[in-house]
């Protein structure tokens, strides 16, 4: 990029700019501030001669960005637990639309109304799993033998006594707790996704000015407004603007420095941000800092931003 100058407006012009828009606003005010008693008002009696005080030489950077507010892209994801680590989950549930910048937690949380059991594929369900008993065999039974002495000669007999086997209460078969699941008989599933965002879709200018003034949002706004009555330098990315600021205003401060530096992370940061897109390119303006006194001896400051071509004033009277 070839380098290009550009020039600020005279300081007559913007002063007259200004005082013509300040009669239109609010004549009442420049009447009570810089009228003559006993005399008809006119703006031509108030002289930048006797009002500025003094002026200084600054610079103004904009750009604009576009911020949308929606559920997050992701698809969400699945988790399968046993049931004693459910309650170590915070679940969410949402009866309506969030608004993003009341939410501190994540863009994607677990959601009650997803929990569901599952049963345990391992026991089918029933929290255990049957096994041959190891003491009867799996008969049920147990068997022991008797001798029996039967007759008056004492006949000596063997005879078999079964009984149930109280390992197993005689069924054959005996309960593992099942190692899967804990003998919970289910797992439970439940799903992470996206919180349902209000999705807003803004338009914000973002103004930074070496000029130490506490009225840099206002100005913000009005040149927001009218940005295409104002003209400036137009860049691409912070670096070349860094480069060429100087030769551009024809003019550098350490406070230009610290202004463009402070921009640029602001850049970034937006650059980063998945809610927001930069809608322009970087805007480097002439700026101009008025500060002045009323014949009433008020002080106030008239600020210009834009070239000697094309400027708009603003001033906090």
């Amino acid at each position: 990029m070839a380098d290009v100058r550009i020039k600020s407006p005279n300081l007559d012009d913007v002063f007259d700019k200004w005082k013509q828009k300040a009669v239109r606003k609010d004549k009442k005010t420049m009447e009570k501030q810089f009228g003559t008693k006993g005399a008809v008002f006119s703006p031509d009696a108030i002289s930048a001669a006797e009002t500025v005080k003094e002026t200084k030489k600054e610079a103004a950077i904009y750009f604009a960005i576009k911020k949308v507010i929606e559920p997050a892209k992701a698809k969400g994801d699945e988790e399968l637990v046993r049931a004693d680590k459910v309650a170590k989950e915070t679940f969410f549930a949402f009866k309506g639309d969030v608004d993003k910048d009341n939410w501190d937690e994540d863009d994607v949380v677990p959601m009650y109304n997803t929990l569901k059991a599952e049963a345990c594929s391992r026991c089918s369900g029933k929290g255990y799993s049957e096994e041959k008993c190891g003491s009867c065999g799996g008969s049920g039974k147990q068997q022991d033998k008797l001798i029996v002495l039967e007759g008056e000669e004492q006949d000596k007999q063997k005879k078999v006594f079964e009984y149930p086997c109280g390992n197993c209460y005689g069924t054959g078969k005996v309960r593992e707790r099942c190692k899967e699941c804990d003998g919970q008989k289910n797992f439970y599933k439940y799903q992470i996704l996206p919180v349902p965002f209000k999705r807003v879709v803004t338009g914000m200018p973002v103004l930074h000015s070496s000029a130490k003034t506490k009225y840099e949002k206002e100005m913000e706004e009005d040149l927001h407004k009218l940005i295409d009555e104002v003209e400036g330098i137009k860049f691409d990315d912070f670096k070349t603007l860094d480069k060429k600021a100087e030769a551009s205003l024809g003019y550098y401060n350490k406070d230009i420095k610290k202004t463009i530096k402070n921009a640029g992370k602001d850049y970034k940061n937006y650059e980063k941000d998945d809610d927001t897109n930069i809608i322009t390119k970087i805007h480097l303006f002439p700026m101009i800092q008025f500060f002045c006194e009323t014949k009433k001896g008020k002080s106030f400051e008239i600020y210009s931003i834009g070239s000697e071509q094309k400027f708009i004033t603003y001033s906090n009277l």
